[in-house]
Parts: C-alpha cells; structure tokens; sequence
C-alpha cells in the first residue's frame, strides 16, 4: 500500500516535470539545478526579505502621511493613549 503510493508520487512528480522523459544522469542533473535555484531563493527570502519589508514600511508611511519616521509609535507616545 505504501509502495503503490509512493510510486504513485513519483509518477506525478516526473510527469508534472516531464523527468518521465529524461535518462537517470538526465534527471539528476536537472533535480541538482531545481535544488540549488530553490536553495538560493530560500536564503535570499530568509536573508532579505525582513530588511526590504521595513524599507518598503518606511516608504509607505512617507507615501502614506508625508513625513519619515514611525508614525505608528508618534500615535502610542501621545499623553492620552499612555494613561490607558
């Protein structure tokens, strides 16, 4: 049961990626490539991503209200909202 799944998998896996079709070196080679670009995209999400996040945070209030800086935190430090 587990083997005919497994199979299975397999099947769709080479199908969905026309591997079906390549010879074994073929397969591996091509399988190489997808790990390593899939690598790369995961480590530069990892990696850049949090950073682009805040610039593109900082731009949008710019964009959004016209001036730099947090206004989220201006909004917190105001008298009123701190004696709640």
């Amino acid at each position: 049961m587990l083997k005919n799944y497994l199979w299975r998998q397999r099947v769709k896996f080479e199908s969905t990626l026309a591997l079906s079709m390549l010879e074994p070196w073929e397969k591996f080679l091509c399988m190489i490539i997808f790990s390593l670009l899939t690598m790369l995209v995961m480590i530069g999400l990892f990696q850049y991503l949090p950073q682009h996040v805040m610039v593109m945070q900082r731009r949008a209030i710019y964009y959004l209200w016209g001036q730099e800086g947090d206004v989220f935190r201006s909004w917190v430090e105001t008298p009123g909202l701190k004696e709640l």
